[in-house]
């Protein structure tokens, strides 16, 4: 699931969500694309940072409430929620602050997120953007330092004990935000585990394709910040 990914639809939030109260929350739909969710972007004044009129503006935290439109079952959310959990541990500022819970959505018991907005600057991971991604990798450091870090952390999980590859797959997955930092924005089903494709050929055809697409993704980044990471050495 991405952000961006949607024409924008400003409104109140479209869905009964038992502990939010959808007829206060002014949000914007962002996207209906991805694993079957909704993303929501809104925002909540923060009266504790408001201490002058100069930092009225800055008092507004901006983050997203994603839901799916199929419905999880209290084991599948739980192992959604770890596997987040893992991304962030091993990826740290480059996966959001999320919080997951479950609560009555429309009416069923399913999972709800709330994350931290990402202001999507540039697609860090689409093939057609390479011309544009390298002078930028050359130009931030620190994004080259966190691409890194994803890469290598991607390769270690795909050679553990339980292989599993991070998603690619999803529009705007991985990307440069308004402060050129990396981040990855996905929330739910953040895996792809291959070693599923035999045994779900039937049930899931797209599943193969989903890997390839990220296993090419996965292989672009690699060049695109070796050119990167030389093409700044030879400037120093």
């Amino acid at each position: 699931m991405t952000e961006g990914a949607a024409g924008k639809e400003s409104d109140f939030l479209k869905a009964d969500i038992a502990c939010l109260n959808p007829n206060a929350l002014h949000a914007t739909l962002i996207s209906s694309l991805g694993n079957h969710c909704q993303v929501w972007r809104t925002s909540k004044r923060d009266e504790d940072r408001v201490s002058s009129i100069q930092e009225e503006d800055a008092a507004y935290v901006e983050f997203v409430i994603k839901y799916p439109v199929i419905h999880y079952s209290d084991s599948e959310i739980r192992l959604l929620a770890r596997h987040y959990r893992q991304l962030k541990q091993d990826l740290d500022d480059i996966i959001p602050d999320a919080l997951f819970f479950i609560s009555r959505i429309n009416g069923r018991r399913n999972i709800c997120v709330l994350a931290r907005a990402v202001n999507i600057w540039f697609n860090i991971a689409n093939p057609q953007f390479e011309e544009e991604a390298i002078p930028l990798l050359k130009e931030y450091p620190k994004a080259r330092n966190q691409l890194q870090r994803f890469i290598r952390t991607m390769e270690d999980m795909r050679k553990s004990d339980k292989p599993r590859l991070i998603d690619l797959y999803g529009l705007d997955n991985l990307v440069l935000d308004n402060n050129r930092e990396i981040r990855y924005v996905d929330s739910f089903d953040v895996f792809f585990f291959e070693d599923m494709i035999d045994l779900l050929r039937d049930d899931d055809p797209e599943l193969q394709v989903k890997i390839e697409i990220s296993l090419q993704r996965l292989a672009y980044l690699k060049r695109i910040l070796a050119i990167a990471n030389r093409t700044a050495a030879a400037s120093t």
